[in-house]
């Protein structure tokens, strides 16, 4: 709502997610109408190559708002346990850190969070809090209460509050990746209306001045050449609002290592006329717009030329059924099955119409493909619990998958067929810029 809320006022905003939240990323996508860059560390596998990617898509002449989660307590005695992503966010960016804190309890219990917050902070990044926001506080004179032991008890600013009676439900994330997105989100888009409209409920001039208040930007060198032919290589990418849940990151790696991005719409004409050297179907709900993949004839045939093995091809994620054989939809769903492109051996179940919970992972090559050739090569990326692919012969899949890399393996993924590649796991190629510049040089 804030995101929203700062993009209604004419702020410029670049939009980044700080850690793997397939809801937030849909509908700050659908409330700004903007990408949405996924920056989480983790997955990124390291401080450089964060910084390299952060560097890549973000502007001074914006603010750069990364988004993700503070942690909470497991009850009202526990500690306030903050995840690792956030302090490593944190640290890699030397950025100013707002936080918002749930306070629907005593001013007491919330000024203690924030301090503890606060302290956290200071011991593992060092100062890098110095002004608070609030959501739920039960009434303005708790408000007030907060606001004055905020400034009394620590060195930091309350920037407002947002009062309960706006917080609103995600709405259901096929919604959001349907042709009525902007109907489905259409409560929280009032609510953001409303926290912009409220007199003195943010100050939101404060917002902005402690977004640019970080110290001078320290340049990341790069950490791979662009390709040989670089400005020469286009890369077709399809485009639709149901393909959009893994962010944008992988088509920045491509323009960054000097290749040409392509948008062609999974529905529509075509605006382009210009030879294409591969193809990328991003991560998403395919199974909402299989009928269009398997209807659009231009598609169908820069998938089976990509197929043959002579060109780039990726297809990850939850589009990795359309390469298969036999693909079994979740319950709900206006047909039971249907059949894929036949490009690889295997069959997909897509298990329910919500997301599940992503499981983080690292891809270490098992046979020969086309991103991990070396053994001491890897790629991180996450799974989704929610699809299921088999193959009829496990020694086809050319991934073992680990939690870390000295970990023993708990699975297997991924079909390659020379330079094409699919893969259950939303893959970030910021993890392995080196091996992905080699896939798309070829």
């Amino acid at each position: 709502m804030i995101a929203t809320a700062l993009k209604e006022m004419g702020y410029r905003i670049k939009l980044f997610l700080g850690s793997i939240d397939e809801s937030s990323m849909r509908i700050l996508q659908v409330l700004c109408g903007q990408p949405v860059t996924l920056l989480d560390p983790m997955m990124c596998d390291g401080k450089a190559n964060l910084r390299w990617l952060f560097q890549s898509v973000a502007s001074p002449d914006c603010i750069n708002l990364v988004i993700t989660n503070l942690g909470g307590c497991w009850s009202e005695d526990s500690a306030f346990r903050i995840p690792k992503e956030c302090m490593m966010l944190a640290e890699y960016l030397e950025c100013e850190v707002i936080p918002i804190f749930y306070s629907d309890m005593s001013s007491t219990i919330t000024i203690r969070t924030v301090s503890d917050v606060i302290k956290q902070f200071e011991n593992s990044v060092g100062d890098v809090i110095h002004s608070v926001l609030f959501k739920s506080i039960l009434n303005y004179r708790e408000y007030e209460l907060v606001d004055r032991e905020v400034g009394r008890q620590t060195s930091t600013i309350s920037l407002g509050s947002m009062p309960r009676s706006v917080e609103r439900e995600h709405p259901p994330i096929t919604g959001l990746c349907s042709g009525e997105a902007m109907q489905a989100a259409l409560p929280v888009k009032s609510a953001s209306i409303q926290i912009k409209g409220y007199e003195n409920t943010i100050h939101w001039g404060l917002f902005s001045a402690f977004s640019q208040s970080c110290r001078e930007w320290k340049p990341q060198a790069r950490l791979c050449d662009p390709i040989l032919d670089a400005g020469k290589v286009n890369i077709a990418v399809v485009r639709n609002p149901a393909l959009t849940l893994g962010g944008d990151g992988s088509e920045h790696l491509m323009r960054t290592l000097g290749c040409n991005v392509v948008e062609v719409p999974l529905e529509g004409g075509l605006s382009h006329n210009v030879p294409i050297h591969g193809v990328y179907v991003p991560h998403g709900l395919a199974f909402m717009v299989s009928r269009l993949f398997f209807s659009n004839n231009y598609l169908r045939t820069m998938i089976t030329r990509g197929s043959t093995g002579n060109s780039f091809l990726l297809v990850e994620g939850g589009s990795a059924p359309l390469l298969g054989d036999r693909i079994i939809f979740p319950s709900g769903h206006d047909q039971s099955e249907t059949r894929g492109f036949n490009v690889m051996p295997y069959d997909s179940v897509y298990k329910a119409m919500s997301m599940g919970v992503p499981r983080k992972a690292i891809a270490s090559a098992r046979k020969a493909n086309p991103l991990i050739s070396g053994s001491q090569e890897f790629v991180c990326g996450y799974t989704s619990s929610n699809l299921a692919i088999a193959s009829p012969d496990p020694e086809e899949e050319c991934w073992d998958l680990r939690d870390s890399p000295k970990s023993s393996a708990f699975g297997t993924d991924a079909w390659g067929k020379g330079r094409a590649l699919a893969t259950r796991m939303r893959i970030e190629p910021w993890s392995a810029p080196e091996s992905f510049r080699r896939w798309l040089e070829g």
